[in-house]
């Protein structure tokens, strides 16, 4: 389990603990759910704040000063992300399921935004498991989000997954060659003015 989300659950467990401490203190029900309401705002809001915030600029920071440099191990860890899909993304994955006869829904719409499906497990609907290992079943057309990562656009900034195991200090792809490789150095320079 990935420590952002062991710390929430750690989080969650202490607000439950301290308000049941409220309560065998003899405090009412009101002050008790207060105490069980505060512990988990402030739970989910420092969490956050680390690891999306602090943690995730300070990441890209030293991934684009060349401090950090960035290797696949197929891990899958972006293959649990929300995928957000543009256009172009949208059309080749859509003519794809059309030719392997695909049925099932593959693109959700949310608002003006299209997203690949997940499945239950929150993982992606073309992730597959071959021999123990987590593979992309549409690698060769996948989404500019899946190449990009680790980096994640976030606004009109990027920032990157600090928890992403193939970041590395000794071996690996620069941010540069990330970039080169993935062939999203031009949606970068375009999306985010950034290069």
């Amino acid at each position: 389990m990935r420590r952002d989300k062991l710390l929430l659950r750690t989080g969650y467990v202490l607000s439950a603990v301290a308000s049941v401490g409220t309560y065998l203190g003899g405090f009412g029900l009101l002050v008790v759910a207060t105490v069980l309401v505060i512990g988990v705002i402030l739970t989910r809001v420092g969490i956050y704040s680390y690891y999306e915030r602090y943690l995730a600029f300070r990441a890209f920071h030293d991934f684009s000063e060349g401090k950090v440099k960035h290797e696949c191990i197929a891990c899958g860890a972006s293959c649990h992300l929300k995928v957000n899909l543009d256009r172009n993304d949208a059309e080749r994955i859509l003519k794809y399921a059309e030719q392997e006869g695909i049925k099932e829904t593959i693109i959700e719409k949310r608002g003006r935004n299209y997203w690949l499906k997940r499945k239950s497990s929150g993982a992606c609907v073309f992730l597959r498991q071959i021999n123990n290992l987590p593979r992309c079943s549409i690698y060769s057309i996948r989404p500019t989000a899946c190449r990009l990562y680790p980096l994640i656009p976030s606004g009109q900034r990027l920032k990157v997954d600090p928890l992403c195991p193939g970041l590395s200090n000794a071996k690996g792809h620069t941010f540069k060659e990330h970039l080169t490789t993935q062939e999203v150095g031009p949606y970068v320079r375009k999306a985010l003015g950034k290069i």
